[in-house]
């Protein structure tokens, strides 16, 4: 099995005005611009992957502020 079929760690995270995507020991870093259009084709090509997997299960998740909750806010921030 070649290390590409392996399960690798993969971690991303800020670094001042730069994103950071670590996939096993690679590490690319780019602008947050060019971050969210690659989040965009990412989700994009994971809902066609996962219809033509015939999965038509529905599934929500929100990335929130547990501080803002406590705090009496909504979880996906203000507004």
């Amino acid at each position: 099995m070649t290390d590409l079929l392996k399960p690798q760690r993969i971690e991303v995270y800020a670094d001042g005005e730069l994103v950071v995507l670590k996939i096993g020991n690679a590490e690319l870093k780019m602008g947050y611009e060019t971050a969210l259009q690659l989040s965009t084709w990412m989700r994009v090509r994971a809902k066609e992957a996962k219809h033509l997997a015939g999965d038509t299960s529905r599934h929500w998740s929100v990335i929130g502020n547990l501080s803002d909750v406590m705090n009496g806010g909504r979880p996906w921030g203000k507004g």
